[in-house]
């Protein structure tokens, strides 16, 4: 190796001050810097609590929803007047006539759009679909312009 070469050079300062700081007698550190690392520690962990649900970890998330859940399905269990047996078909004879409903309120909705897409003029239809089209245009070219300043702004800090 070259000795006017950087990269021996930052190694060999690496080992000297590595040799310089175990030949160098152990002290404690002053009574002021310990206190302060303690208050800093503390307050991290401090901070940690007060985010909350969002800083626990995917699984610890998932059990505690899981559990939430298990909860409230016993709880409602528990407070019907009806026995185990009934509530599977009181709640599946629930969920048809809710069923039932939205088929009608789909039906109720796509009958209307058929009147009013028949009494409009041609002219109106062609211009809404092109009026929606520039705005799904103007909302993709949005995001797209939004996430492009998120990375330069990112990529900018990184380099301060």
């Amino acid at each position: 190796m070259n000795p006017a070469d950087p990269d021996h050079r930052h190694v060999k300062l690496e080992a000297d001050v590595h040799r310089l700081a175990r030949s160098l007698p152990l002290r404690s550190a002053p009574a002021s810097l310990e206190a302060r690392v303690l208050a800093a520690v503390a307050a991290q962990r401090g901070a940690r609590r007060v985010r909350g649900f969002e800083s626990w970890s995917p699984v610890m998330r998932v059990a505690f929803l899981g559990a939430a859940l298990g909860f409230a399905v016993a709880s409602v269990w528990l407070l019907l007047p009806v026995p185990f047996g009934e509530v599977w078909t009181a709640l599946s004879d629930a969920l048809a006539r809710a069923g039932a409903r939205i088929t009608a309120l789909g039906d109720a909705v796509e009958t209307l759009g058929h009147l009013l897409s028949g009494a409009m003029p041609e002219w109106v239809r062609v211009w809404g679909q092109l009026a929606l089209l520039a705005f799904g245009a103007f909302y993709v070219a949005t995001l797209a312009a939004g996430a492009a300043a998120w990375r330069w702004w990112q990529e900018a800090g990184s380099t301060r």
